[in-house]
């Protein structure tokens, strides 16, 4: 504990002697004398206060006031521009591979939170909760957190270590208070109208100006609520083990010009990653949801000895697991920017399904497992185009994607709830129990088709009275999700999430998912004071109710000392963002970086 405050007031000292003693610019470092090798740094320190008290089932609980975050965030990144090392290339066979551009990039990623040490002491009470107990079964203080890529819930009995083979306890400090992660590192080489990168990076075809809907090539961090919100897009967003490649096509081909193909492929064997599941009753930013242990002691009463398990259920490594796509982009009579692909994904939210009731050998402790289920959606097709309007004077974007039968919830299907349970409650426990003859389950994946699409536009425009020197930057879209699938008889809800004080015996418990859903949102910035001051607001919209606003500042103090202050309230109805409505927040941060 002493050893963090030291940390914690070293930071601040140094961020002083930034602020007040470094020179007022911020160049790279380059580490040899041809400057082919440069270093770049970011380094941040956030310190987030609750602004509202928690309400409903939002577990632990915080005050207004307290201190929800206290983020120590580095991301040093190295570039080498390597082409003059290959001139050994050119003068002889291998002449024809001599790349005209040969490159690296490593950047790696990492925070501490002293949330659980320094913070209130409900959020280090609750997350010793977790696991505790696991797994001796005994005393039942709390429910189990897992993750892996075997779940054996046959009625026939057996081990812990039998009914969830090689899986990894999750650790919640592992999770919220300490991360590192090698975020990108590829080798970079192009030769004529062909580009191949080769390594750990990141793929972004869709749109995610504020809450990445049809971003979907890679997986997102969502441990911190929604990505874009309460956690930089560009952090939350995953790379991947990935090969990639492009293929330049034409110039000009009658109407059409700067034509190219790409494609990727990440191999299965090598990255399996979804993203981490979210805690229950872990964070400050966990899904709302009380104990689920407890829960369970509620419904089971004195007649069962149940224990609660949430298992992530990740895909295997294995080349079947492998995720890949195709793009194709040219721009039609020098106005339209037209790309069409398509692409497999793992989706970030993944879909609950109840195993029922399955017992321990050597004990009278039954497990109750609920697994998350992160299904390949294949295919992924997407359509875009982009092009710039004079009579708005605006940079008009469009995009539709289509998520061929992705993993879904209904109450019934997934979790076994219906009309029975609701009379009776206890049923809940055994209603997804494999058959014992069989040993298949009674419950299932429900499956949709979602068309989701984006219609954005993008403005630049003087409004001298409010700032007479610079120019406004207005973006807005429009997004919105069809669920296919949807009927009278097939009623899909939010991805098990229930309503505030539910039990979720009933179907009417989880939150209504509508056959379509739309929001807007519109992000303002200008500058001020030779673009050392820049305010700039976020308003996001549903409609159903929902809202969220969002106004910042920053001051650049030097360019390479940057302050932020972030504000964020969520209100109006319970869905979506509105799971978020009592995690109103104001965030204070300083940032330091090498570029």
């Amino acid at each position: 504990m002493g050893r963090l405050k030291a940390l914690s007031g070293c930071w601040w000292a140094l961020t002083i002697v930034l602020a007040f003693g470094l020179a007022r610019t911020a160049p790279a470092i380059y580490l040899d004398d041809d400057q082919t090798i440069n270093l770049r740094s970011r380094i941040y320190n956030q310190a987030s206060i609750r602004i509202q008290d928690s309400r409903g089932d939002t577990t632990p609980s915080a005050k207004a006031g307290q201190l929800v975050q206290n983020r120590n965030f580095f991301n040093p990144e190295l570039e080498a521009k390597l082409t003059q090392y290959t001139t050994w290339m050119q003068s002889n066979f291998l002449s024809f591979m001599a790349p005209d551009d040969f490159s690296g990039r490593l950047a790696a990623w990492g925070f501490y939170d002293g949330i659980y040490d320094y913070g209130a002491e409900q959020f280090n009470t609750a997350q010793k909760q977790i696991n505790a107990s696991y797994p001796n079964l005994q005393p039942r203080t709390g429910a189990f957190y897992l993750e892996g890529e075997h779940v054996d819930t046959s009625t026939k009995g057996g081990t812990l270590a039998q009914i969830y083979p090689g899986v990894e306890v999750q650790n919640p400090r592992d999770i919220y208070t300490t991360q590192r992660r090698m975020l990108v590192v590829y080798l970079n080489y192009s030769k004529g109208p062909v580009f191949v990168r080769i390594g750990k990076q990141a793929i972004s075809w869709g749109e995610s100006d504020t809450i990445a809907l049809l971003d979907q090539n890679n997986p997102f961090d969502i441990t911190q609520g929604p990505p874009g919100l309460f956690e930089d897009l560009d952090e939350a967003r995953i790379p991947l083990w990935t090969v990639r490649t492009s293929l330049t096509l034409f110039d000009t081909l009658g109407p059409l010009s700067s034509g190219f193909v790409e494609a990727y492929w990440v191999p299965g064997e090598l990255d399996n990653n979804t993203g981490i599941l979210p805690l229950l009753t872990a964070s400050p930013y966990s899904p709302p949801r009380n104990d689920p242990q407890a829960l369970v002691r509620q419904i089971a009463g004195p007649f069962v000895k149940a224990q609660f398990v949430l298992i992530d259920h990740i895909p295997r490594k294995a080349w079947t697991s492998s995720r890949y796509g195709f793009r194709g982009q040219t721009v039609v009579n020098r106005f339209f920017t037209v790309s069409a692909w398509f692409y497999t994904a793992f989706p970030s939210q993944p879909a609950p399904l109840s195993h029922g009731l399955t017992r321990v050998a050597g004990s009278d402790v039954q497990l109750f497992t609920t697994e998350t289920v992160h299904d390949l959606i294949t295919p992924v097709f997407g359509l875009a185009n982009t092009f710039f309007f004079e009579p708005i004077d605006s940079i008009v974007r469009m995009e539709a994607e289509y998520f061929n039968r992705e993993p879904s919830f209904i109450p019934e299907t997934n979790l076994g709830v219906n009309q029975a349970t609701a009379k009776n409650p206890l049923l809940v426990l055994s209603g997804c129990t494999p058959d014992p003859i069989t040993g298949k389950s009674k419950c299932a994946i429900a499956r949709a088709s979602y068309l989701r699409w984006e219609l954005g536009l993008d403005r630049f425009f003087f409004l001298r009275a409010l700032n007479p020197t610079n120019s406004f930057t207005w973006v807005t879209a429009f997004v919105g999700s069809w669920n296919m699938d949807e009927t009278s008889q097939k009623d899909f809800r939010e991805t098990g999430q229930t309503k505030p004080g539910a039990t979720g015996n009933n179907p009417n418990d989880f939150v209504q998912q509508k056959k379509v859903e739309a929001f807007a949102q519109t992000h303002l910035q200008t500058d001020y004071v030779h673009g050392r001051l820049e305010p700039g607001i976020t308003l996001i919209g549903y409609a159903r109710g929902t809202y969220a606003v969002n106004p910042t500042i920053q001051y650049r103090w030097t360019d390479s000392l940057l302050f932020n202050l972030n504000f964020i309230y969520i209100g109006g109805e319970y869905q979506s963002l509105g799971f978020y409505r009592d995690r109103g927040q104001v965030a204070l941060r300083a940032t330091y970086q090498l570029n």
